[in-house]
């Protein structure tokens, strides 16, 4: 501080002292002035005249009419000039609406999953399990047997009761069928009329009666989901025991070579009341309807007994309903 007040005071010195300077020179140069004047007025020499007059110009270019002014006890004042510059940005949005068709895109999500040391694993989509019927069931039918090959010549076509059970998968087509079954076919008084000789070599008025015992794989074939699960073809093919209940008097009679080996002997000995057991093969197929708990059935199959020579064949046509 004390210091700027003694460079203020210096330069207040400074400057009174130049005024001075200025008056003095100015005084001189205006007394100067008017010595030339009163000199030129008074000369009569030419020579002297002209002298004079150079010498008054260089006194009157020597002076100046200008004026500074100056202030005791300020100093030069600075002048700073600020330039302002203001930035106006002017922004637009114009909004466009376009009318267009709807448009419909099938996104499929991928779960990503980062682990902590980075790796990026891309979880799969969940596999859509298609879900068939389930469980276990069980049901009850009944409908036409009809008498196939040498039977028909001696029987026609008569009826069956049939009680199914099984289980079926879940999560697969696959399943366990099985059946038990009774089926009776009537005797014809006359012989099937045919071009070919007849296979049967007698008559009876005694119907056969056949029990059944069958185990079976089935394959399911849904028709799709809109119809429901359980509504669809089904395929059916297994083994079973058979009972020929009164064998003595109507196959034995009819179609004795049912039971005659190839020497003409009898080739098995019949129970004490004339029956006869042996085993079987039935392959087959059907349709089924989903209706809530149960399911409407229609089926048929081809069961063939074997007796020895000749087989025992007929094909039974049930419809039936199964309770889940």
């Amino acid at each position: 501080m004390n210091k700027m007040k003694l460079s203020t005071t210096a330069g207040a010195a400074v400057a009174v002292l130049m005024g001075l300077a200025s008056s003095v020179a100015a005084q001189s140069t205006t007394a100067r002035s008017t010595a030339c004047d009163s000199t030129a007025s008074s000369s009569s020499s030419t020579a002297d005249s002209a002298k004079m007059a150079r010498n008054c110009s260089r006194v009157r270019m020597a002076s100046s009419s200008r004026r500074i002014p100056i202030t005791k006890g300020e100093t030069g004042m600075r002048v700073d000039t600020l330039v302002r510059v203001d930035t106006v940005t002017v922004s637009r949005v114009d909004t466009v609406t376009v009318a267009s068709a709807p448009i419909h895109d099938t996104v499929t999500v991928v779960d990503t999953v980062r682990s902590a040391s980075g790796v990026v694993a891309v979880a799969e989509p969940p596999v859509v399990v298609r879900h068939y019927s389930n469980g276990f069931y069980f049901g009850i039918g009944g409908g036409a047997t009809m008498p196939v090959s040498g039977l028909r010549d001696a029987y026609n076509t008569g009826y069956n009761v049939s009680v199914p059970f099984g289980w079926d998968s879940q999560t697969g087509p696959l399943g366990l069928r099985f059946d038990l079954t009774y089926d009776q076919m009537h005797a014809r008084s006359t012989f099937r009329s045919s071009d070919d000789l007849p296979t049967a070599v007698a008559l009876t008025s005694v119907n056969p009666q056949i029990w059944s015992g069958m185990a079976d794989l089935k394959l399911r074939l849904p028709f799709s989901n809109s119809f429901g699960s359980r509504t669809g073809l089904y395929v059916i093919g297994g083994v079973g025991a058979h009972y020929l209940r009164n064998y003595s008097q109507t196959f034995a009679i009819t179609n004795p070579s049912t039971n005659i080996n190839d020497t003409g002997l009898q080739n098995a000995s019949l129970n004490d009341n004339g029956s006869l057991w042996r085993f079987g093969a039935n392959a087959g197929g059907g349709i089924s309807f989903g209706l809530g708990n149960a399911n409407l059935f229609v089926e048929s199959r081809y069961v063939r007994i074997f007796t020895s020579s000749e087989r025992t064949n007929y094909v039974p046509i049930i419809l039936g309903l199964s309770l889940r």
